[in-house]
């Protein structure tokens, strides 16, 4: 292929669609020299299940859901990105059976200039519940699959995929921004650049400039994974680089109401992991400047008094994540330019190595045998969705996922029935790119990419409806 040995898609848009997403916005002016370069055109696809409200999950009964989290973090991600001159489009998935016209009109004036918007109402598919392996009784009837109204996108994507160049595909309360797009897109293209040099190399591995001394005895796999637990800047075959894909985090921000529960004195300074991994010196100032990470890249609200359930001003400490935790997560050192990476939790069999946090007995004593956590709902990183080039997502659907990744569903690997066996997190949280598709996601730890990593989750509810010991700081 054209790039670097590439046939089967994973890099042949990225450099063209980094390109696209880099440039200058074009001169409003009228004389120009040279016809405008194509644009750079985004699918922005959410998925939203009910449009109130319904009092669980530590939510209000009846609260807008629609006005107040939805649109709010919707107009702030596209406008990010249409001032910068990109074309957007937003399609809506909706569980609910009926979008009023004054309510679709409000979504389209909120929407900047020139976004299209499309509306799939009512999009929850019907299965036959309690029926996998077996037919369904004579008598038994339909229901509803709340559950996969997450795999809806799925079907969006195969019918667009051929007028787009960028697919972000979130549920209804992510805030993604220009500055996530162009971050994903410049792993990406890192990505490829090593794929170049282990192709360029005798061996077909990419090597680290300055390789750590010999070690002896290596860990030895104690699990489903083809590497040990202390890989940390060893060569990286080519293949296995087209394993890598970049990773997120999802956060929130502390609320200011009062009787937080997270705000008790010293509450979130003593987290589980509090004696193995200290908290960074350089992680908290009062002046975001100073800071080693800045909050306002993935959590800005400037309104105040604030939209929807958002934390106005946001201050570093009061970022905290809850979906993985240092015991779950390693580190390793790739050739330049990717350098240090986080290497968030994978299936042991797809793992392409790192060196583990917990190698070999820091959180507890036993043996070298202590295994990493590995698809375990508490750690695995659920983000909610993802973003990939056109080419990325036929790479998933042709080459990555056994079975497809694009509809429709109906191979010997679905089992006859892709309703039954898959959750929500299945689809939009990463249970099948980062596991059966055998992608390892990596979230660079360069500070000002880290925080282009972190994605808001506007609900902010998760804080106050989940046990405190999960929740740790970002900065920690």
């Amino acid at each position: 292929g054209v790039d670097g040995g590439d046939d089967d898609h994973w890099f042949r848009d990225v450099s063209r669609i980094h390109s696209l997403a880099t440039a200058t916005p074009s001169s409003s002016s009228e004389e120009q020299p040279h016809p405008p370069q194509s644009p750079f055109r985004v699918l922005f696809i959410t998925t939203s299940l009910v449009e109130y409200d319904k009092g669980t999950r530590g939510t209000q009964r009846g609260y807008d859901r629609l006005q107040h989290v939805v649109l709010p973090q919707l107009i702030d991600g596209i406008t990010s990105m249409t001032t910068r001159g990109w074309y957007v489009d937003l399609y809506l998935v909706l569980g609910y059976e009926n979008l009023a016209m004054e309510r679709r009109q409000m979504i389209q004036n909120a929407l900047p200039e020139g976004v299209g918007l499309e509306v799939w109402e009512d999009a929850i598919p019907f299965f036959y519940d309690k029926t996998y392996g077996k037919r369904p009784k004579p008598d038994q009837g339909l229901k509803n699959g709340d559950h996969a109204l997450s795999r809806q996108h799925r079907f969006v994507l195969r019918d667009k995929l051929p007028f787009y160049d960028f697919f972000v595909c979130f549920e209804d309360d992510m805030r993604i921004t220009a500055n996530h797009v162009i971050n994903f897109l410049q792993l990406s293209l890192d990505i490829q650049t090593l794929h170049q040099q282990a192709l360029s190399s005798p061996d077909q591995h990419a090597h680290v400039s300055d390789p750590s001394p010999p070690r002896s005895p290596r860990h030895q796999p104690n699990d489903g994974a083809s590497f040990g637990n202390d890989v940390i800047d060893d060569p990286i075959r080519a293949d296995h680089v087209k394993r890598l894909f970049p990773g997120f985090l999802r956060v929130e921000v502390l609320d200011r109401k009062p009787n937080h529960p997270l705000r008790i004195p010293r509450m979130l300074n003593n987290h589980q992991f509090v004696q193995q991994v200290p908290p960074s010196t350089q992680a908290y100032h009062s002046n975001n400047q100073t800071s080693i990470l800045n909050p306002t890249i993935c959590c800005d609200e400037q309104n105040d008094p604030p939209r929807g359930k958002l934390t106005p001003h946001p201050k570093m400490d009061e970022l905290v994540m809850w979906e993985t935790n240092i015991q779950a997560t390693g580190v390793r050192k790739f050739p330049s330019p990717i350098g240090w990476v986080a290497a968030m939790p994978v299936e042991d069999r797809s793992d392409v190595g790192s060196y583990w946090s917990g190698y070999p007995t820091v959180y507890g004593s036993g043996t070298n045998d202590v295994k990493r956590p590995r698809r375990i709902d508490a750690t695995i990183g659920n983000q909610a969705g993802f973003m990939a080039t056109r080419s990325q997502i036929e790479y998933f659907h042709e080459v990555a996922c056994p079975g497809g990744f694009l509809p429709h569903y109906d191979g010997t690997h679905w089992k006859g029935d892709s309703l039954q066996r898959h959750s929500v997190e299945f689809w939009s949280g990463g249970f099948q790119l980062f596991g059966q598709c055998f992608l390892n996601r990596i979230l660079s730890l360069d500070p000002k990419k880290f925080e282009r990593q972190l994605i808001y989750h506007v609900s902010n509810n998760k804080q106050r409806t989940i046990k405190a010991k999960k929740v740790i700081r970002v900065g920690d």
